[in-house]
C-alpha cells in the first residue's frame, strides 16, 4: 500500500488575521506619532513666523518714525493686526490695519496665561512699537503665545531685556507650575 504525501501550500487563515492585526498594531502607533510630530513642526514654524513678522513690525515703525501697535484680529485668533496710533502714540486709539499675519489652523494665537508665561502679553493689552534712534522699536518685554489646537503643544515669541531680537519658543506639555517662567521652554 503506497502512501499519499500531501504538501501544504500557502498560509492558514489564521496566520493572516495574525499578520494583519500586528501590522494594524504598528500603523496606529505610527500614526499616533506622526501626529504629534507634525503637530510640533507646525507650531514651531508659527512660532519662527511670527518671531519674523515681530522683527517686521519693530523695522516698519523705525522706518516710517510711528507707533505701532500688534494685536490680535478681533473675531480671528489665527491673525495678528497691525495698526498706528498717530495720535496718543501710546495704543490707546489705533486706527487703520497696515500689515497682517495669519498662522494656519488648527494653530491659534492664545492669551499667555493658557500654558505660556504671563509676562507682559501682546494679546490681552496692545504690543505697543515705538520708533527708537538706533534701537530696536519692539517693546522691552513680552510676547504672543500660539497654542496648537486644543493640545498641549505652544510656541511663543517674546522678547526680554537682555536680548534685543525676538525670540522664538517651544514647548510641549501644560505645567501650570512653570506658566510664570520660561525655564521649560526651548529657544528655536
Amino acid at each position: 500500500m503506497q502512501l499519499l504525501e500531501c504538501k501544504k501550500s500557502g498560509y492558514t487563515l489564521v496566520e493572516v488575521l495574525v499578520v494583519v492585526s500586528i501590522i494594524g498594531i504598528l500603523s496606529a502607533m505610527g500614526v499616533a506619532g506622526l501626529q504629534g510630530a507634525i503637530a510640533n513642526s507646525r507650531v514651531k514654524d508659527a512660532a519662527i513666523n511670527t518671531a519674523a513678522f515681530v522683527e517686521r513690525v519693530a523695522n516698519l515703525s523705525n522706518q516710517r518714525n510711528e507707533v505701532l501697535c500688534l494685536k490680535v484680529a478681533p473675531g480671528n485668533n489665527q491673525k495678528l493686526l497691525v495698526v498706528r496710533d498717530t495720535i496718543n502714540k501710546n495704543c490707546s486709539e489705533p486706527k487703520g490695519a497696515i500689515d497682517s499675519l495669519e498662522i494656519d489652523a488648527p494653530n491659534k494665537f492664545v492669551v499667555r496665561n493658557n500654558g505660556c508665561p504671563v509676562i507682559g502679553d501682546w494679546l490681552t493689552s496692545y504690543g505697543v512699537f515705538k520708533p527708537r534712534l538706533g534701537l530696536s522699536a519692539m517693546p522691552r518685554e513680552g510676547g504672543v503665545c500660539i497654542q496648537y489646537g486644543g493640545k498641549s503643544v505652544y510656541g511663543a515669541v517674546r522678547k526680554d531685556a537682555d536680548k534685543n531680537r525676538a525670540i522664538p519658543m517651544w514647548k510641549v506639555s501644560d505645567d501650570a507650575t512653570q506658566n510664570n517662567n520660561w525655564s521649560n521652554w526651548t529657544e528655536l
